[in-house]
């Protein structure tokens, strides 16, 4: 199962799958943040007819 797992450090896929789970690693509770804001501002719009 590891040797599946063990990718070269050179390939550009790797690199880009590690720059994206850093970026939402470091950014997580901020995109959390907006997914709510987006359902909250739905949920409103829906049940208020207003825009938010």
């Amino acid at each position: 199962m590891l040797q599946f797992l063990q990718i070269s450090d050179g390939d550009r896929a790797y690199q880009m799958g590690y720059d994206l789970g850093s970026f939402i690693g470091d950014n997580l509770f901020l995109i959390l943040g907006l997914i709510i804001g987006i359902i909250v501002a739905i949920v409103m719009r829906k049940t208020f007819k207003t825009k938010p």
